[in-house]
């Protein structure tokens, strides 16, 4: 059975550049034109059966949240039709449906008033929405004074408590803690096993990839790739990966004048290049995959015991990686005693040039944005001097790749049973 049925759907947008030009066009009966079309969906057709949960994936402005929006019942689409069988909740914005001055007690019986419950329904079922959403003395208190976390708890509970047919999520798991997000999961599951429709658009991969029965990759608009999670997925990992190198394709690394840097100034560093496994520049990544990290240098006075590093921050400002070529070097004897450890630095004399490479054959960070800080040393590790550090030099991203793994590295290992 089809419970959602979408046929040739397209929705495009009128953008007026002042607010009066919207007005000047209704006064000339569509006569004179003031404003430029934007199309957020182009022909968009596709299924979803009972009991089944589709996940939406695509870059930023591919028309996800459009889509949504236009199953929602929120905003019409501008040709196709769209069929849906049964009762209708969807989680969108944060805040949306609810009134900032209202308690969360308050916009529970709003939300379920407007959803066309009985006051007993309502009642039955309030009890149910705030034990979900373990809000505490919270619940008696304005929704403007709640965090995102705590929209999302209300937000989520309203929506499913509803028992509707059809259930539609945007992004707004992704502010979620891990405990509830894990809540939110168990409960979509029961969804599925109670033969509800879910929709999902998300950018969480992992949550695509093991809740959703088939997948959407949506690019410019239109449908690019559909079929098996895993499939779309890497089609779509593929599109960002290959955009990356493009973008990065022929840069020099060449830094910028007023870049953030230390330093006693025998030794300038000049350009930092990311490589990716096919030794081009690139600020895009995939776990378990090759990941080169390079800086070229001018020396400007004699440097004898020179010590190249870097060090990796999550966005968040947590340091990932901190090591040097010296550090390296102990690590590949004791721990890779069968490949090459590495070169020693040799005293570098004025007016010398080079360019220094560090490799990680197996990048085990995990999915995240990162920042990169590349350095010279002059003496012995843990007693140098810096003669040159530039701080935040490059930013790259880590994708999900097809590890389910959380944190900051892939830790392999392997499980025992006894």
């Amino acid at each position: 059975m089809t419970a959602l049925r979408v046929s040739n759907l397209s929705k495009i947008f009128r953008v007026y550049a002042r607010p009066r030009h919207r007005l000047a066009e209704i006064l000339t009966l569509g006569r004179a034109s003031w404003h430029h079309q934007v199309r957020a969906l182009c022909d968009v057709s596709f299924a979803v059966a009972a009991g089944e949960c589709l996940g939406i994936v695509g870059a930023n402005g591919a028309g996800k949240s459009s889509l949504l929006r236009i199953l929602a019942g929120l905003s019409p689409p501008t040709s196709g039709t769209l069929e849906i069988s049964g009762r209708v909740s969807a989680l969108l914005e944060l805040n949306s449906g609810f009134h900032p001055e209202f308690t969360g007690r308050e916009n529970i019986r709003l939300a379920g008033t407007i959803l066309g419950l009985s006051s007993s329904e309502i009642a039955a079922r309030a009890e149910e929405i705030i034990a979900f959403a373990e809000l505490g003395e919270f619940i008696d208190l304005p929704v403007r004074t709640y965090s995102s976390g705590m929209f999302l708890r209300l937000g989520f509970a309203t929506a499913t408590a509803i028992n509707p047919d059809v259930l539609l999520v945007d992004e707004a798991l992704a502010v979620g803690d891990e405990y509830f997000r894990g809540k939110c999961t168990h409960r979509l599951r029961e969804f599925r096993s109670q033969n509800k429709t879910i929709v999902i658009v998300s950018h969480d991969l992992s949550m695509v990839r093991n809740l959703c029965d088939r997948a959407i990759l949506l690019d410019h608009g239109g449908i690019v790739e559909q079929g098996a999670p895993a499939q779309v997925l890497q089609a779509y990992l593929d599109r960002i990966y290959r955009g990356a190198v493009e973008e990065m394709h022929g840069s020099s690394g060449v830094l910028a004048p007023d870049v953030l840097r230390r330093g006693s100034g025998e030794l300038e560093i000049t350009a930092v290049r990311l490589l990716n496994r096919d030794h081009q520049p690139s600020r895009a990544f995939v776990p378990g995959e090759r990941l080169g990290i390079e800086f070229d240098y001018t020396v400007r006075r004699q440097v004898d015991q020179p010590l190249f590093g870097i060090n990796i921050f999550r966005a968040d400002g947590v340091l990932a990686v901190s090591t040097n070529s010296a550090c390296g070097k102990s690590s590949n004897l004791a721990l890779r005693p069968g490949l090459d450890p590495g070169d020693d630095p040799r005293p570098l004399a004025p007016g010398q040039t080079g360019t220094v490479r560090f490799e990680a054959e197996t990048n085990l960070l995990l999915s995240g944005s990162y920042e990169l800080s590349v350095n010279v040393f002059n003496g012995l590790s843990g007693a140098a001097t810096p003669v040159d550090e530039v701080f935040a030099a490059a930013r790259f991203q880590v994708l999900p790749g097809r590890f389910d793994d959380r944190g900051i590295f892939l830790f392999p290992g392997t499980w025992r049973l006894r």
